[in-house]
């Protein structure tokens, strides 16, 4: 059963300056389903509009940024929703509860001047009552469950690794057992021994408390070992979806292959190939398809037309002329 619908979401950067008008379409027509008790991996290099898209599924709509289409649906049984629909105080009351965010910096969850005791007392006051007693074994409790010493409360952040505050992060995302964990680059800036980790931390949550969490990474390597399926963001779209085992084994369009290519493997010094060029500008893409310039099979079609995101195997949906041969831009699998 679906938790989560997204439908032609367009969230873009809209802004005037001088009297001359810049859209940036970081979320152009995004559609995603995603299940109960599932980790989805989000993918793609940098500036493809990843975080843009998780703070859309957060609510975290603030000028420029502006929601132009779409909708996003939760499904929580007691509680359903468009996100997009809530006024303030109602989103506030679903943060956290129900939905909770990971950013990628430790630091904009954890205030510098305050020790790590005081950011879970006052961040659990704002969501529940709890007597001191109560809440103090709360967090403690949260805390060895999680594997992470007690005595981080009594730390200032700057007083603990960067690996350490950000196990502390999570545990305060995932205190209150939310629905939806939704993570942006969790372990970026971590040497990998860290991340690994932090990432089977975030492993352990889901199995435990049964959730969503939705991972933002441009590390395949780490979509690989954490995530039950994977959608691959180009431009601002999805442009491939499938379970991680299909994806890594079968890639079907040429940039997710060129993700995939790139990673080394143990043993094998050949020369990794990653996609030619770069990224085109958000705020100017090229017309049809915009991998075309970048794409080594590229067709007549490809430049005046975007493929539909279809299904094409059991599970695995991909955008693109070369698997999607009779594709006439019809609606969405």
């Amino acid at each position: 059963m679906s938790v989560l619908k997204v439908k032609d979401l367009k969230s873009y950067y809209i802004s005037e300056v001088f009297g001359i008008k810049r859209t940036v379409r970081a979320v152009d027509g995004v559609y995603m389903e995603i299940n109960r008790d599932e980790v989805f991996g989000i993918a793609g290099e940098s500036g493809c509009g990843k975080s843009t898209l998780i703070k859309t599924l957060l609510g975290m709509i603030k000028p420029p940024l502006t929601i132009v289409d779409g909708e996003i649906y939760y499904d929580f049984g007691d509680k359903k929703f468009n996100i997009l629909s809530l006024n303030p105080d109602e989103s506030r009351k679903i943060r956290w509860e129900y939905i909770s965010y990971i950013p990628q910096s430790s630091m904009s969850v954890l205030n510098p001047v305050r020790r790590i005791r005081d950011t879970f007392k006052s961040f659990l006051g704002a969501h529940k009552k709890f007597e001191k007693d109560e809440l103090e074994g709360l967090v403690k409790e949260h805390l060895s469950a999680l594997g992470l010493p007690t005595e981080v409360l009594n730390a200032y952040p700057h007083q603990l690794s960067g690996g350490m505050r950000q196990r502390v992060t999570i545990a305060l995302a995932s205190i209150l057992k939310p629905k939806v964990i939704l993570a942006d680059e969790p372990s970026t800036a971590l040497d990998v021994v860290v991340q690994r980790g932090v990432i089977q931390l975030l492993r352990n949550i889901q199995e435990e408390q049964k959730n969503i969490i939705i991972i933002v990474t441009h590390d395949m390597g780490i979509h690989a070992n954490i995530c039950d399926r994977i959608a691959i963001m180009y431009a601002g779209k999805i442009i491939e979806e499938a379970r991680t085992d299909e994806i890594f084994k079968h890639p079907l369009h040429p940039y997710t292959t060129y993700l995939i290519g790139s990673l080394p493997k143990i043993g094998d010094k050949s020369y990794r190939v990653s996609a030619p060029g770069s990224p085109p500008p958000l705020s100017n893409l090229p017309n049809g398809c915009s991998f075309h310039p970048r794409c080594p099979y590229v067709m007549e079609k490809c430049k005046k037309e975007f493929p539909s995101l279809l299904n094409v195997e059991d599970e695995h949906r991909v955008a693109c002329f070369l698997v999607n041969k009779e594709d006439d831009n019809g609606a969405r699998d």
